[in-house]
């Protein structure tokens, strides 16, 4: 009896750790990716953008960042020389500040927003115009915390999103991207652009 019992927790312990990242001692959050259904793969992107944050004084502060996808796991995502122009995944991202905590020449930036990846059949990113980068088909659309940790010594900043997915749709025959309620992160560096426009430039990749 005892070794029946083993023996069906030890089934039960495979069955837990082939479907999902959970483990005892590790985080919760789910591998996800492009996947046919069946077998959801670590979701595995790279991505160029800008940022446009609200003007000083407006209150509740915005910040839209947009750009597009320069690495997506399996999957071509250019037309031609890599840039915006041939990109054929994009993202926008529309996010309010909810705190500001200054600490000596560090200052910490929380926001909430949400994050939407695009499939553009007909490539036209333009960084002098964000909405190019939302004119294609969602695929992926994302609740997201955000944390910034900006030098304003140096303008350089990084962050990181943590995005809990409410909505994916199929790519065809390559599957879909992760599904409902699964979780990534992204990391992403930059510089804030203290002259013009864009407010910053930004790049940054997924990690499980």
């Amino acid at each position: 009896m005892i070794k029946s019992r083993l023996a069906v927790c030890a089934a039960l312990g495979v069955v837990l750790v082939g479907s999902s990242t959970v483990a005892f001692g590790q985080d919760t959050t789910v591998k996800m990716g492009v996947t046919d259904g069946n077998d959801a793969e670590e979701l595995n992107l790279e991505i160029v953008g800008q940022v446009q944050n609200s003007a000083p004084g407006v209150s509740p502060a915005t910040s839209i960042q947009y750009g597009y996808l320069s690495y997506l796991r399996g999957l071509p995502v250019f037309t031609g020389v890599p840039n915006e122009s041939t990109a054929l995944f994009t993202f926008y991202t529309d996010t309010t500040t909810t705190q500001v905590i200054n600490d000596g020449p560090i200052r910490v930036i929380d926001r909430k927003g949400t994050l939407t990846i695009y499939k553009d059949s007909a490539p036209n990113g333009n960084f002098a115009d964000p909405n190019s980068f939302r004119d294609g088909t969602p695929i992926l659309v994302a609740d997201l915390h955000q944390q910034v940790i900006l030098d304003t010594t140096t303008s350089a900043f990084t962050a990181r999103n943590l995005n809990t997915i409410t909505s994916t749709r199929p790519l065809e025959a390559a599957g879909k991207l992760g599904h409902s309620g699964g979780q990534f992160r992204t990391i992403i560096s930059g510089h804030l652009n203290t002259t013009s426009a864009p407010s910053a430039y930004m790049a940054g990749y997924t990690v499980p």
